[in-house]
């Protein structure tokens, strides 16, 4: 049986460990205000890009259709084995006017970190949308405080769930939440 300190001396698990904890302390400012990424508070509105380099607004989905915002790390053990329940979730729901938005945090050259996300995405077959945050501005924006983050935002950009840390998106319990999120 190994030790956490055994766990810790392996160089992907230091580097996950730093990672989240530096995730942890990010500071919670939006051009100098305070923002309220929290239930009942209206969602922050960003903008980043995909892995082909185009353009997506939250705001684009106001008044439209519900957001899935989820927060997560190619690297992220616990954010892979989420994923997939998340995209039986979107196939699901997704007529009924679910969007996910699934921001990667993966750090480096925009073009690397691009290409990680694509192969990583291909690998897992998913078919919802993914972001890039290199330099962590949403993750700013939003106080994320460990990985995976999912943020439930109604059709009217109000924040109505946050969930940190793995989750089944497709058990009855969340079932529940998306439906009551597409209402």
């Amino acid at each position: 049986m190994r030790s956490i300190g055994d766990a810790l001396s392996r160089p992907r698990v230091r580097l996950t460990w730093a990672l989240t904890l530096l995730i942890i302390v990010v500071p919670a400012t939006a051009g100098g205000e305070h923002v309220h990424p929290a239930m009942g508070h209206r969602a922050p509105d960003f903008a980043l890009r995909d892995f082909e380099a185009r353009t997506v607004r939250l705001s684009d989905s106001s008044g439209k259709k519900a957001v899935f915002l989820n927060f997560w790390a190619t690297w992220c053990v616990p954010c892979r084995e989420e994923m997939p329940t998340m995209e039986r979730a979107y196939r699901t729901y997704k007529a009924r006017g679910l969007e996910i938005l699934a921001v990667s945090v993966d750090v480096g050259h925009e073009a690397v970190v691009a290409a990680a996300v694509k192969k990583f995405m291909a690998e897992l077959k998913l078919s919802f949308p993914a972001l890039l945050d290199p330099e962590w501005k949403v993750v700013k924006l939003y106080r994320v405080v460990g990985l995976p983050a999912t943020f439930l935002i109604d059709r009217r950009g109000v924040v109505r769930a946050v969930e940190v840390g793995q989750r089944d998106w497709f058990s009855p319990e969340s079932r529940k939440k998306l439906e009551e999120l597409l209402k």
